[in-house]
């Protein structure tokens, strides 16, 4: 799950991964700016450690242990609400209020260690183990170093698989759009799109020459997500019309443009959302899309089969 020179983190933590919660959770943004700048995944590891209330940590056998271990996605920052399941999630507000962790990352890589009895946080890793009771601590991660790491690297864990549910592996596919691997011009036009949508969408129902038509969209990072994973791995950087190369430009006929699969459904989301060239978009809102068929059939020089 790590390399040698890995890095170790501790968590505290309710429970064991699980499908149940199966994502990495806090309370704090700063929390995850973190870890975004200093956790590598497949490099480093996170460990959580049972608290010591019975009120939080209902388990006994998971109190003060070291009981899950997981690699995570620190690049993105994702909703809680929408990754553990409904149910768990209308508990944990029940019971703890509004929003309590609202923030998560992926979790990519997951095991539980062996027990129980599991082992002992403070006797395997002391000076980790009270950092991450100081105040200041609170929510936060603490780093296990020197023998402390090389204790919890020795330990013997259980890989596990977590099963989401398709909604949940939708919306990680759709933050996925934000991977660093996306070239810089990708990221620039997705911006570009994104904020011209949610343009469109402020000014729905408005009278200009005429009035503008109604749609709605996400809020612009999940835009940007959105469109970077339409265009990167649905459409493999092809226009979801003619089928050409999707690139930055200062041709406006080649722009790229997000388009509304089905005009009439006024939702720019996953399901009725394709990046297109801006021509091959205005063409097929112009005249259908059967028209636009019979145009690019014609200037391919291919035959149209009814």
């Amino acid at each position: 799950m790590m390399k040698p020179e890995g890095r170790v983190f501790l968590k505290s933590e309710f429970g064991l991964i699980s499908d149940r919660w199966p994502c990495f959770s806090f309370s704090k943004k700063n929390v995850g700016q973190r870890l975004q700048a200093e956790f590598r995944p497949g490099r480093d590891i996170a460990i959580y450690v049972g608290t010591t209330s019975a009120e939080m940590t209902e388990d006994p056998d998971h109190r003060s242990r070291l009981i899950s271990a997981v690699s995570i996605e620190p690049n993105h920052i994702l909703k809680t609400s929408l990754i553990v399941p409904p149910d768990q999630w209308a508990l944990t507000t029940a019971r703890f209020g509004e929003n309590p962790w609202p923030y998560s990352m992926a979790v990519l890589d997951a095991a539980v260690m062996t027990g129980p009895p599991y082992p002992e946080a403070r006797v395997l890793t002391p000076k980790a183990y009270a950092a991450l009771g100081a105040m200041e601590n609170r929510g936060n991660v603490v780093e296990a170093t020197g023998a402390e790491r090389e204790a919890v690297m020795a330990l013997q864990v259980r890989r596990i698989e977590l099963h989401l549910s398709e909604p949940v592996q939708r919306y990680m596919r759709l933050m996925g759009g934000l991977s660093d691997t996306v070239e810089k011009t990708i990221k620039q036009e997705a911006a570009r799109m994104a904020l011209l949508i949610q343009a469109r969408v402020k000014s729905g129902g408005e009278y200009t020459t005429r009035q503008n038509p109604l749609r709605t969209a996400p809020n612009v990072s999940d835009l940007v997500a959105l469109i970077m994973r339409k265009w990167t791995d649905d459409q493999k950087g092809k226009c979801a019309l003619c089928g050409g190369p999707l690139t930055q430009t200062t041709s406006k006929m080649l722009q790229p443009s997000a388009d509304r699969i089905d005009s009439s459904n006024i939702a720019y989301d996953d399901a009725n959302t394709q990046i297109t060239h801006l021509a091959c978009n205005l063409a097929k809102n112009e005249w259908g899309l059967d028209e636009f068929k019979d145009w690019l059939a014609i200037v391919r020089d291919v035959e149209v089969i009814e």
